[in-house]
């Protein structure tokens, strides 16, 4: 079975990662040619088609014809569609595209992202911007994610390289529906930050979770309207169980993930429902495998995602070769926000003009909706235990709890015990990291106050504003109670030598200068103390 491509952006949580544009717009060449995957604007026409058909009915109130739409090859080109204005560095674009529009701004050789398959919203000249990469950027990014795991024969061999059209439109309608989120609820998003505290391995937490996700699929795949309440009732006993034992952290982390990812796929399981009524633009059949809408292939998608979600609470999922990370804990989250949503559509109607409010979530509405007394919800989770397995499903959880615990102990000893130079800086001298740019996929506990950061350029500020910039992808060990930022790099301890107030730039990292900064070298280690 082909593998889902998967896409995530970095966080910028209290630092800005890249300089905005800035002053007035000022005259430009026209750019006549067009340099990114012409095949994303046949996407784009697609999904501008699908929300022309069916848009409404996926979900009232959203103006998606009112979002910009920002394409990009990192460091090739930009283009951007349906924007009011033009933004400095922009020029008018010239050249024939499959779309309608008169206006197309681009910008080439330089990109407001710069790193492959960043597929989010940004703030662009004061625009909420959609921004979607083209395939070849996904492309290139997924073939080094598998060369990193060792799977690459694999990937090149199954031609999993060649990405699906499908997914190429949901992303759209995905990425699209967060501009929607945030205009309505720019302040409701969970603390990133949790991941690297959310108790991941934990075998009872995540026993549960499987019984979760099992009775979640089954709900939403029932036929019948009496079969998915009875599956609802069971889901929502073994949640209200298994959250009593979450930390209040936790439980806030789920409940957000779930709305704003969660939400953000229910827009394209909802597609999956509705497709059928749309009719496709003609250039969609000159993409790879693509066959319509008919047929059962979208509800074959949608049993696929449902699928997915019990494999991903199954620690089956490894596409980032780390499943004991955070990126299986927030997928998992995509996907039951997205079940329970589905399952609202029909016990609470009304839930789509409630969940931008504050402190309004998935998991209260459908418990609203569905109100169980504590015998019940008592006599719904023994009954889900007998038949789903539980017993079975605790063991197989604690044997990977031990699996887990080894594998991260693993990658916390390649980092400490390198034979490459070891930079250890220590900020306790400062107060604490005001802000880090990361991506919470890449981020896995060690423990309750230390976590490792990976699959993006790591960047963090201090208290005293000094800057930590990786230039490349390179674990980053954090320790928040001894206040260390630990990681291994190629280059010479030397490239150290010296340096201290004026700062650090080598081909692997920066460190803004600052006159409290001490740098000791002693051989392959170097410590860097913020004072």
């Amino acid at each position: 079975m082909r593998k889902r491509f998967v896409w995530f952006a970095s966080f910028a949580i209290g630092l800005l990662t890249q300089p905005s544009l800035q002053g007035q717009a000022r005259p430009q060449e026209p750019v006549r040619d067009l340099r990114i995957d012409p095949m994303l604007l046949v996407s784009v026409k697609e999904y501008r088609n699908v929300l022309e058909t069916i848009g409404s009915q996926i979900y009232p109130g959203w103006k998606w014809n009112t979002v910009p739409l920002l394409l990009y090859r990192p460091n090739v080109q930009d283009v951007l569609l349906n924007a009011p204005h033009r933004p400095p560095g922009f020029a008018t674009f010239t050249g024939r595209t499959v779309l309608p529009d008169k206006i197309i701004y681009a910008r080439n050789d330089s990109t407001e992202r710069n790193t492959d398959g960043q597929n989010t919203s940004l703030t662009l000249d004061s625009m909420e911007v959609l921004v979607v990469a083209d395939q070849y950027s996904r492309q290139r990014q997924s073939i080094e994610a598998n060369a990193q795991n060792g799977n690459l024969g694999s990937f090149l061999k199954n031609w999993d390289f060649i990405q699906s059209a499908y997914d190429e439109v949901e992303l759209l309608l995905h990425e699209a529906f967060h501009v929607h989120q945030g205009r309505l609820a720019p302040d409701k998003h969970g603390n990133e930050q949790s991941v690297s505290q959310y108790p991941v391995l934990d075998a009872s937490n995540n026993a549960l979770v499987a019984l979760e996700t099992r009775v979640l699929r089954d709900a939403v795949l029932a036929k019948e309207a009496a079969q998915r309440r009875a599956r609802i009732e069971q889901y929502l006993a073994v949640r209200t169980l298994r959250r009593a034992s979450l930390d209040t952290s936790s439980v806030s982390y789920e409940n957000l993930t779930e709305y704003t990812e969660g939400t953000g796929l229910y827009v394209q399981l909802r597609f999956e429902q509705l497709g059928e009524r749309v009719t496709p633009v003609p250039e969609m059949y000159l993409r790879p495998g693509f066959t319509g809408y008919r047929g059962g292939v979208l509800a074959r998608r949608l049993e696929r995602h449902m699928s997915d979600m019990v494999k991903i609470a199954s620690f089956s999922d490894d596409r980032f070769g780390n499943k004991f990370g955070g990126g299986p804990l927030r997928f998992r989250l995509y996907s039951s926000g997205a079940a329970q949503a589905l399952l609202l559509d029909e016990v609470a109607p009304n839930w789509k003009q409630r969940i931008f409010a504050p402190g309004v979530y998935l998991t209260d509405l459908l418990a609203a909706a569905v109100p169980l007394s504590t015998d019940q919800r008592a006599r719904l989770v023994a009954q889900s235990k007998a038949e789903y397995g539980y017993d079975t499903i605790f063991v197989n959880r604690q044997a990977l709890e031990a699996e887990g615990r080894g594998r991260i102990q693993q990658r916390v000893d390649k980092i400490i015990n390198t034979a490459q130079t070891l930079v250890t800086i220590s900020y306790g001298g400062v107060g604490d990291i005001r802000g880090m740019s990361y991506t919470p996929f890449g981020v896995t506990a060690v423990n309750n106050h230390t976590a490792i950061y990976d699959l993006v350029p790591v960047a963090m500020q201090f208290t005293n504003r000094v800057v930590l910039r990786l230039k490349s992808v390179v674990p980053v060990l954090v320790d928040r109670e001894a206040k260390t930022v630990t990681f291994a790099i190629t280059g010479a301890p030397a490239l150290f030598d010296g340096k201290g107030a004026s700062g650090v730039d080598t081909p692997e990292l920066s460190l803004s200068g600052a006159a409290g900064t001490k740098i000791s070298v002693t051989g392959s280690k170097v410590r860097i103390d913020l004072l």
